[in-house]
This record gives C-alpha cells, structure tokens and sequence, in this order.
C-alpha cells in the first residue's frame, strides 16, 4: 500500500474514532444525570473576542470541527473583558492568565493553544492548529483515568471528578472543572459582526489542587471535587474536566512537558452539524492536511528503513 494511500486510511479511521471518552447529548434526550469515564481528549483553548469579524466569521465552522471530531477534542472559548466584548466573564481572565505564563497575550484573534503547546495566531495559524491536534493524539501515551457525574435540577448543574482508580498524584497538579455555554446571546448594545450568539463560552470554573487553596469562579464547591452552576439561561452545555498542572507549576515548565494530564468533556447540545452532508468550510483543508502530514510521516519511515536496509 502506498504512502498517500496509507496516509488516507488513517485520517479516515481517526474521523470515524468512536465516541469512547466524550457524550453529546441531544438536549431532548437528557435524562438529568449521565457518568462517563475516560481521559484521553485533547484540550483546544481559542482566545476570541464577540466584535472581532473573523471570530465571528469561524465560529460556526468551530463547532462543526469541535463535533466531528467527537471525543477526540474538547473545545472551549475565552472572551477577555476588554471593556469591549459582550462577555468578559471573570472565569475567562482567570484561564487567559494562566495561558499568559508560558504565551504571553496574542497579537490576533482568534488564537488557539492545543494541549497547552504553542500559540497559534489568527485564522491563518488553523492548519498549524490541525496539525498540533494531530500530532498531540499521536504523542499521547497515558492519560488520567477520569469518573465524571453531571446531574441537573431545576436550578444548578452539578459536576463530580474523580480519578476511576487511586494513583499517586502530583503536588503540582490540580483538577479543573469548566462549565461551558453554548448559544451565549450577544447583547444589542453590543458590537457584533457575525450571527446573535456565540459558542463554547467558558462561564464558571472550579480548581481543586492537589495542593493549597480551592478556586470557585462564577460556581459553588458543594464538596471536594464537586462543583455546580446555576441552570438559569443555561439552555445548552458543556462540562470539561482536565487533570492538568498548576499555575505555579508551569512557571518551572516549559510548553514541552506541562500538557493536561487528563480530559474529559460531556456535552447537552443540539448537532450543529447539517443534514444535507455538506461539508464545513475548514474540513476539507483540515483532511487535505492530515493526509499530507501522515504521507510525509509514512515516506520518511519508508526510507529509514531502505537506509538501515
């Protein structure tokens, strides 16, 4: 078999990965409680802004590229309070800070950072984005074996995390709980050059470190590693659970070894995806890439082992 035809069965059997370690739920199939275990999904972090044209521009075509790659990402947007942005919300601040200690602030929107790797700037960087969600599935050996419980009521959304079995943790790590809003409203009296809302919008987080002080921005801690939201306007969600190094403890990483440890996400959202089976703007670029990149890896195995031969 050749290289490019080895190169396209591959991506084609990471596009139809089945949906081990991540649930989408249809909000009218919600039974009010769902478990899930696993956590092996790679963390996409975007800074973006609700007046900046080509966030708006992407972002239906984000949650397109978040769903069909199913369990394989867990996608999630920052808003920075500008004093500009619909948003702004305090849980943002908190997660661009942390960003901030290994990537400084970005010169564009949007901007991306996969697994905590490198920054990618504005639109034009997708295709390196890509490339980093590859190459950091392809790298990742172990993982976090996470216990998730999400349980709704009529007023809070509640997220237990548990590691599934006892293991020796680290002192510097901590587990973080987001909770995400899709279809945020974006106020009238806002600047907003794309459609009414925005998606994957961080709202409130816990922090729950190995080590020191427990952190609860826009949640309440109802125990430890248990954490809720209030459900009010809260249509459509997501919940993110990461092992993942403290703040502290990235000062002394580089972006090389300080990648989530673990992480899972659980979602109740209606498919954005179309039914006529068209294809998203990016997808056929993200494929076009996978493909090269995977033929190029496939030929240079090919001619070390003629070399060694």
């Amino acid at each position: 078999m050749g290289a490019v035809h080895k190169a396209i069965l591959l991506c084609s059997i990471m596009l139809l990965m089945p949906h081990a370690h991540a649930v989408q739920i249809e909000p009218e199939q919600w039974q009010g409680k769902i478990e899930v275990q696993g956590g092996y999904s790679i963390l996409v972090e975007e800074y973006t802004q609700t007046w900046c044209q080509r966030c708006a521009e992407i972002d239906p075509d984000l949650g397109i590229v978040a769903e069909e790659h199913a369990n394989r990402i867990a996608m999630v947007s920052y808003h920075k309070d500008d004093g500009v942005d619909a948003f702004g919300p305090e849980a943002a601040q908190h997660r661009l800070e942390r960003l901030k200690i290994q990537h400084g602030d970005p010169a564009g929107y949007p901007s991306f950072v996969v697994n905590n790797g490198e920054l990618r700037e504005d639109v034009v960087s997708w295709p390196d984005v890509q490339s980093d969600i590859l190459k950091a599935e392809s790298n990742q050996r172990h993982f976090t074996n996470l216990m998730v419980t999400v349980e709704s009521n009529e007023s809070h959304l509640t997220v237990k995390a548990i590691p599934a079995h006892s293991s020796s943790d680290d002192n510097d790590t901590q587990y973080t709980i987001m909770f995400v809003q899709h279809k945020k409203a974006v106020g009238e009296a806002f600047e907003n050059p794309g459609e009414s809302h925005r998606d994957r919008v961080l709202v409130g987080l816990a922090e729950f470190p190995m080590k020191g002080p427990q952190i609860a921005i826009g949640t309440t801690i109802d125990a430890p590693m248990v954490a809720s939201y209030p459900t009010n306007g809260l249509e459509e969600w997501s919940v993110i659970v990461i092992h993942e190094y403290t703040s502290s403890a990235l000062q002394n990483r580089s972006t090389m070894n300080s990648q989530p440890l673990g992480v899972v996400q659980i979602s109740m959202q209606s498919s954005v995806l179309d039914d006529t089976g068209e294809l998203p703007l990016m997808l056929p670029i993200m494929i076009f890439l996978a493909v090269g990149m995977l033929g190029l890896v496939s030929l240079n195995y090919e001619e070390k082992v003629r070399e060694e031969e």
